[in-house]
């Protein structure tokens, strides 16, 4: 797609540039000047599309919006109507096009540029064909005498006459005019436009700027041989050579052009050296198309607004990698493109991103592994042996260092967790200490926000925090005390990062949070309304949707649902009708006021049993039951009652929801069995698992790992292949 845009660039400019040629400059006896500025204005309008300039241009930083609490959901007392009915339509795979007109229209172009370049090349082998035998006379021309096909004409310092049809005089005149041609390297001129007709071939504007060039060499030789013979003669010697005519396009025939206009600029009266400044008006044009096709802006924040030093490429675990697209492939849950570099092969997600790359585009793209967040402290790390299967790209650059897709993350302040706690990962900009050496504040900094947390009632005593170290700090009851800034006296608790060190509130820990460091959840605040028929969703919006009539489910690209009194939006949902069930991936739930927001990875509401589960920024799974106060869950979306399952990538199923496919980081968990792996396959029919690259934890965090596993659920027996025991 880039060579297209090019070539339509290039296109753009030829136009202008030639367009003021046409109107201001074509008329002027500047003949040798006019030659120039054609050859220059060809040559500059291929160079001006090839630059790129950045530049950075200052912003003041935005605002935030700071997220509220989490929405209350509540139970409605009758279902409401549904607004839009979702058309159904039978479930089909992708049909992939048969043609491929990117590439068609590639080979197309490319198919006509070499056939005419190798005409010209053609035409080249037979012009030089006649240049064996030749006389050279004291101008140093080589005259090669050919009564039939092309005479009267010249390429470089060959000339081919037929002396048979001219005088004595006639032929000095025009031997004089072809010796202009020659020592002014006109030939060259031809060859460059031969090649440039062959590279832009559709332009039509190319042909003019042949044809132009070509009036300019001959208006240049009509001049300087008619100052030695007289206009009346030359111009005579034009009208009796007049009929004969050549195709070949490489010589410069002496009655070639337009025998009407060159006899009228020899007549015509020499244009005043001050017109020379007309030129000086192309300048607007060579600056327009310079900055509008090759000045990029790019936005930086101020320094004394937004010391972000840790940008958006600062990941401890990203990496440059350089390499070759060899595949892509789009389903309904993301894009994924298939990058092989020189170590190995490196499989990349980019989400619901549209990002402009094909097959064969060499790349250089930074990325992080999409892998499961640390586990807290005092957890053992059950997943630290997962090999990571995708990438997700932050920035991704072509060979030129043009920028094809950069990841521009939200800034907030802190984010909050489904037991209402806040959360936010920062560094240590001061700590002050009091009387025996107690710590009275700790002001962190990311940037962007600032974060007070008074910890003088608390009486901690704690020497491993340091200025600038990198942490996340968990807290309730933040003020705004000034933009961007926000003061708490109830930290719950402060980790390192990496989690090696912590200063814990003890109280106010056991209030959100086990001693596994899991959430606890909080209650819903209002009573428990018994419904009498299952809660039924409303479809707001969407960007596409696709159905399977028989088991009635539908699927939606950037949809908005009003579920149990709140809105959801997600980058993807699936809406199973039959079941009452809802997953989004990506997505936001907001009360209708629009006040309390919660983001997730992955929502799951089951309206029958009026459950509402999540996977929460952290990786962590957690769930609400919605109809019973008492009923309180944190566990994984669950299958049945003893397997549940997530994926990193995409979770699909059979038509009859019999067989799972699992895909990317996945996980499943059976009687405290962890099975993980690249990907795995659920079939409830036979109660049997297929994991690729298999881990198996056991409830002692006892290890195993194979290329693949089969496991079957009844009888508790794997079979490994490409085992590895020594654990």
């Amino acid at each position: 797609m880039e060579w297209l845009t090019y070539l339509l660039k290039v296109t753009a400019c030829t136009v202008l540039f030639f367009g003021f040629y046409l109107v201001v400059l074509r008329k002027l006896t500047f003949f040798k000047i006019n030659r120039f500025y054609l050859l220059t204005t060809l040559l500059l309008s291929f160079i001006i599309p090839a630059l790129q300039f950045e530049v950075k241009r200052e912003i003041t930083a935005v605002e935030t919006e700071v997220l509220a609490d989490i929405p209350e959901i509540k139970s409605g007392t009758q279902a409401p109507v549904q607004l839009i009915q979702p058309i159904m339509v039978e479930y089909q795979p992708e049909v992939r096009p048969k043609i491929n007109w990117m590439v068609l229209m590639y080979y197309i172009y490319g198919g006509t540029a070499s056939l005419l370049l190798f005409a010209c090349l053609w035409r080249l082998f037979g012009l030089l064909k006649h240049t064996g035998s030749y006389t050279q006379n004291n101008d140093g021309l080589k005259l090669i005498t050919k009564t039939a096909g092309f005479t009267n004409c010249s390429f470089f310092n060959y000339v081919f006459i037929n002396d048979e049809d001219l005088s004595a005089t006639d032929l000095s005149v025009l031997l004089k005019h072809e010796q202009v041609h020659a020592r002014q390297y006109h030939s060259i001129d031809k060859i460059i436009l031969m090649v440039f007709k062959a590279v832009l071939w559709f332009n039509p504007v190319i042909y003019l700027y042949d044809k132009a060039l070509e009036q300019q060499h001959e208006y240049e030789a009509d001049e300087i041989t008619s100052t030695d013979f007289g206009n009346q003669a030359y111009a005579n010697l034009l009208l009796k050579l007049a009929i004969t005519k050549s195709d070949m396009p490489l010589i410069h025939n002496f009655v070639k052009s337009p025998i009407k206009d060159r006899i009228k600029m020899l007549f015509n009266q020499k244009s005043k050296n001050m017109k020379k400044l007309f030129y000086v008006l192309a300048l607007p044009i060579l600056l327009g198309l310079v900055y509008g096709f090759t000045v990029e802006y790019v936005d930086v924040a101020l320094s004394n607004k937004v010391e972000n030093k840790r940008t958006h490429l600062d990941y401890s675990n990203g990496k440059w990698i350089k390499g070759t697209v060899v595949k892509t492939r789009k389903d309904l849950e993301s894009s994924f493109f298939t990058l092989k570099a020189i170590d190995k092969i490196y499989t990349i997600s980019s989400g619901f991103v549209d990002i402009k790359i094909k097959i064969g585009d060499e790349l250089n793209v930074f990325v992080v592994p999409n892998v499961i967040p640390p586990p807290p402290i005092g957890e053992p790390d059950r997943f630290k042996n997962i090999d990571e299967i995708t990438y997700v790209p932050q920035t991704i650059k072509d060979l030129k260092g043009n920028s094809i897709y950069e990841y521009k993350p939200e800034k907030y302040a802190f984010l909050y967790e489904v037991n209402k706690a806040r959360f936010a990962t920062s560094k240590i900009k001061s700590i002050q200490k009091g009387a025996n050496n107690k710590i009275e504040k700790i002001v962190l900094n990311d940037g962007l926000f600032t974060i007070n947390l008074n910890l003088k009632p608390q009486n901690i005593k704690d020497n491993n925090f340091k200025t600038g170290d990198r942490v996340l700090v968990k807290f309730i009851g933040e003020k705004l005390i000034s933009k961007n800034t926000y003061t708490t006296d109830k930290m719950i608790v402060l980790y390192s990062e990496p989690k090696k060190y912590l200063i814990k509130n003890e109280t106010l820990y056991n209030r959100f949070y086990f001693n596994d460091g899991k959430q606890k959840v909080a209650a819903v605040k209002d009573e428990p309304v018994k419904v009498s028929e299952p809660v039924k969703p409303k479809i707001i919006s969407f960007y596409k949707i696709t159905g399977d009539t028989k088991n009635k489910i539908s699927y939606m690209k950037n949809g908005v649902m009003e579920v149990l009194n709140n809105k959801l939006e997600a980058e993807y949902i699936e809406f199973d009708q039959g079941n009452n069930k809802i997953i989004a991936k990506n997505g936001v739930l907001k009360s209708l006021d629009g006040k309390s927001i919660v983001k997730a990875t992955l929502f799951t509401l089951d309206l029958n049993r009026k459950i509402f589960s999540m996977k929460d920024v952290e990786g962590e799974y957690h769930a609400v039951n919605l109809g019973d106060t008492d009923h309180k869950k944190e566990n994984l979306v669950n299958v049945n009652d003893n397997i549940e399952y997530s994926a990193e990538d995409s979770v699909k199923m059979s038509k009859d929801k019999s067989i799972i496919y699992l895909f990317g980081n996945a996980k499943m968990l059976y009687n405290k069995t962890t099975l993980s792996g690249a990907k795995i396959v659920y079939n409830k029919n036979n109660s049997s698992v297929m994991v690729n690259k298999a881990t198996m934890i056991s409830d002692d965090n006892k290890v195993v790992k194979a290329d693949s596993m089969y496991f079957d659920l009844k009888s508790t027996k794997a079979k490994l292949y490409g085992a590895d025991l020594n654990r």
